[in-house]
């Protein structure tokens, strides 16, 4: 007798087992997507940090970007560059 009904009771096992786990699959899919564009707003907020751009210095050439800082020009070491003189002031 258990096992009759046992064997009439399997589909339906199968059937919630298997909606369970395209949930945990959709969950874990969605969860990773969001940390992964949380840590990519994050690097991109960070980059708009750079003041390469309105700097006076900053010459918009590929072989010579900034005269004074070369080798930190457009990059993230010139956050907070003490050489950096606005646009604006000039």
């Amino acid at each position: 007798m258990f096992v009759s009904i046992f064997i009439q009771t399997i589909p339906s096992l199968c059937q919630m087992l298997f909606v369970i786990g395209v949930w945990l699959g959709l969950y874990y899919y969605l969860r990773s997507t969001w940390k992964t564009v949380k840590k990519d707003w994050q690097h991109l907020k960070r980059l708009h940090q750079i003041p390469c751009d309105r700097c006076i210095f900053f010459t918009d050439e590929y072989n010579l970007k900034c005269t004074v800082h070369p080798s930190k020009a457009l990059n993230e070491d010139a956050i907070g560059c003490i050489d950096y003189r606005s646009l604006k002031s000039s």
